[in-house]
């Protein structure tokens, strides 16, 4: 799939999905479960990949990713981690995660901001949007809003009866909706929209070095987005999915 080809499948799937969400509530099933393997195919930033799976419902393929990313510079991938928390319904996870992403945008190690530890000065660069974007990733998804009053509003609505939640759910609905569009702003412009190089570049030759790892070989490496496996004995197959992101960052 050429770059281009990326670029608009993305704009298909994030247009198809962010209109339809429903987060306020706790997720029971992908909104397509289809997509799963069309999203990880885009070989995007596994930030944006992440996004898309989190508004497809499906919050187990992206806690995967995003535990990959749990400090700076992976502000976007930590900010995530908070929103996947919040629709998990971890309210106290996820607003640690937002004061975590918080600290960082200011310069600080997250946790440590009153003890005036800042972050390492090459860390507290790649925090940044590397685009034309001035604003911190805190102040460019939320605005003058309190980051943590959508997981609190989530929370609240929750705890409601169902009869209670009144016209409530509209209004936080459509709040997540726009930090969506926002977070996806922000990664396209500072990490695009097409391809991420590093996958392109790393992706068989990891997957070769896993298969030796393991004792099998690959038969074939069509894409390690979407790889068949074969062992060399008894003839099992079965699916790796982006494979290289895992192995290069733990």
């Amino acid at each position: 799939m050429s770059q281009s080809d990326v670029s608009r499948t993305l704009e298909t799937i994030s247009q198809k999905l962010i209109p339809n969400t429903d987060l306020v509530h706790p997720p029971k099933k992908a909104q397509d479960a289809q997509l799963t393997a069309t999203i990880a195919d885009l070989h995007v930033h596994p930030t944006i990949e992440a996004l898309l799976h989190i508004l497809n419902h499906d919050l187990e393929s992206a806690h995967f990713l995003v535990r990959h990313m749990q400090a700076p510079p992976a502000v976007e991938g930590m900010l995530l981690h908070g929103i996947l928390h919040r629709a998990e319904g971890d309210f106290n996870n996820a607003r640690a995660w937002i004061s975590d992403v918080a600290d960082a945008c200011e310069g600080y190690q997250p946790k440590h901001k009153e003890d005036g530890q800042k972050l390492d000065d090459e860390v507290a660069k790649k925090v940044g949007s590397n685009s034309s974007i001035s604003s911190s990733l805190i102040e460019f998804v939320y605005g003058d809003d309190e980051p943590k009053s959508l997981i609190n509003a989530v929370e609240k609505f929750r705890s409601k009866k169902k009869s209670e939640r009144t016209d409530d759910e509209e209004g936080i609905e459509k709040r997540i909706r726009g930090e969506a569009e926002k977070v996806l702003e922000w990664c396209k412009n500072k990490f695009g929209d097409g391809v991420w190089e590093m996958r392109r570049r790393l992706g068989s030759r990891i997957a070769r070095r896993l298969a030796r790892s393991v004792g099998i070989w690959l038969v074939v490496v069509k894409d390690i987005g979407n790889s068949e496996t074969r062992d060399g004995v008894g003839g099992v197959t079965a699916r790796v999915v982006g494979v290289e992101l895992f192995l290069l960052l733990e």
